[in-house]
């Protein structure tokens, strides 16, 4: 895996855009320097879980480190207000998939759970 994954791509511009280096940025969202070091460089890669637990950390949504810089709004919410504002992503199917999954979670996953 030397590929850097375009999430782990938004994470590294979250840490710029807040000033911060490697270290105080692992320090931030509660890993160890040697893992961020890892993921950051395309060594390991991002689980759901982990960038749940940095999205917590950052006080940011999970879908906001997704999209970022920009900012998802959910069209059911907007509804009804004066403004109107809509955002559409063009991504290759690999990326709509692991969207997908962040978004409306793993659905196999919940049905194998109830089996």
């Amino acid at each position: 895996m030397s590929q850097i994954h375009y999430i782990v791509t938004n994470l590294i511009k979250i840490m710029a855009d807040r000033n911060l280096t490697k270290s105080a940025f692992a320090e931030e969202i509660g890993f160890i320097e040697t893992k961020w070091n890892k993921i950051s460089n395309g060594k390991q890669a991002l689980s759901v879980i982990d960038l749940s637990k940095i999205a917590e950390k950052l006080q940011m949504r999970d879908i906001d480190i997704i999209t970022y810089p920009k900012e998802f709004t959910d069209k059911d919410c907007t509804q009804g207000q004066s403004e109107r504002v809509s955002v559409t992503f063009e991504v290759s199917p690999d990326k709509r998939d692991y969207l997908l999954k962040m978004v409306m979670g793993d659905q196999n996953q919940k049905s194998k759970m109830r089996s």
